[in-house]
């Protein structure tokens, strides 16, 4: 039986982060997944995720953001690779079935995060975009996207660099606390360690069935189109991210950079698993997709280039699930992420290495306590 002090189940954004943060400190850390780093089978892939310091949510991610944006530098730098671009971010806000969004919006104003784009500034800077009636712009400048899958291979490489050992392609198929331990079995073997951090992302209810959280796999699907104005719609030309509430619904996206065309997203999908999801995509929900960027974007959406599922899984208040597990302290989890988890990988991850090794942290994690679910959790 193979022994490490800590085994991480799950090399996601969120896993591979933890089990790199745990490998710096001179941790013994087997990482295991059932993929290869940068797998296009959960919720990480697509070429970028947005990343961004104002919150939608609590004040408690704005630190967590902050500290993030300082890792993701730290590794590029060690890694050697381009990971983060800021382009800064537009949000435009439909009054039309945004109520609620009015007091987002006033907050996000209030605290510095955003300022709002009249026509004239928002013409002058960002003429790709087109505004109807009833309709406002706002402009985040610390904001941007980051490469997903490259994030996710450079923290599984560096982690290798510092001493952890990497299991690939080796499915978990259960796990088990042994005395002041804890034993994963897998397809390949079985192992034994002082703590486990579970980060299996969309999969993380296979195995955390007991506690019965409040979640629930969407299916999104996304779509890249070749822009037809270039000159409007490429970060090289300065083109922003941007966030629609519209009464089409609620899309994100990103500019073409390279040979990547623009990408568009619709916040919402079917419920499903994560191995049941349907990776078909239907011309229509392309065709949404497409209509939404001519008439908000023109010149965003040219032929198209290509078109991807992933998962989010969404917690029943939207917040993240970060914590010792209710039952067994010798097991850490993080899951739950909601469609926002990405950006907060690296801090997550030493959050993580903090609670396996220390069984604390000193960043708040208290609003993201797996407790508040207490009934459901530990019934």
């Amino acid at each position: 039986m193979q022994r490490a002090d800590v085994i991480v189940v799950g090399l996601g954004a969120v896993g591979s982060a933890a089990t790199y943060h745990l490998a710096t400190r001179g941790t013994r850390v087997l990482g295991i997944d059932m993929f290869q780093p940068g797998h296009d089978r959960g919720s990480s892939h697509g070429e970028h995720r947005m990343i961004r310091k104002s919150s939608f949510q609590l004040d408690g991610y704005v630190p967590l953001a902050d500290r993030a944006f300082a890792l993701w530098h730290e590794l590029e730098v060690e890694a050697g690779q381009d990971l983060l671009h800021r382009t800064g971010e537009i949000w435009l806000v439909h009054e039309e079935g945004n109520p609620g969004y009015r007091a987002g919006i006033e907050a996000s104003l209030a605290r510095g995060f955003r300022v709002v784009l009249g026509e004239d500034d928002l013409a002058e800077r960002f003429p790709g975009v087109r505004l109807d009636d009833g309709m406002i712009a706002l402009y985040e400048a610390d904001a941007g996207f980051l490469r997903c899958e490259a994030g996710i291979v450079s923290h599984v490489e560096q982690a290798r660099q510092h001493g952890a050992t990497i299991h690939l392609d080796e499915e978990v198929t259960h796990w088990a606390t042994d005395g002041a331990g804890v034993r994963v079995e897998t397809r390949h073997g079985v192992y034994a360690a002082d703590h486990l951090v579970l980060t299996a992302g969309s999969w993380s209810e296979e195995h955390l069935r007991d506690l019965r959280l409040p979640m629930q796999v969407e299916r999104r699907v996304n779509g890249f189109f070749r822009p037809t104005r270039p000159e409007t719609w490429s970060v090289e030309r300065g083109a922003p991210d941007f966030l629609l509430d519209i009464p089409e619904g609620s899309f994100y996206g990103m500019p073409a950079v390279g040979d990547i065309g623009v990408k568009i997203g619709l916040s919402a999908g079917e419920a499903t698993t994560a191995r049941t999801i349907r990776r078909t995509i239907d011309d229509a929900e392309i065709g949404l997709l497409r209509d939404v960027l001519d008439r908000y974007l023109p010149g965003a959406s040219g032929s198209e280039m290509r078109r991807m599922t992933c998962m989010c899984t969404y917690t029943v208040d939207g917040d993240f699930i970060i914590d010792r597990h209710p039952v067994h302290d010798q097991v850490s989890i993080a899951c739950g992420f909601s469609g926002r988890g990405y950006k907060f990988a690296p801090v997550v991850g030493e959050i993580l290495a903090d609670l396996a090794l220390q069984g604390a942290t000193a960043h708040d994690i208290s609003f993201l306590s797996a407790r508040r679910f207490a009934e459901s959790a530990v019934a």
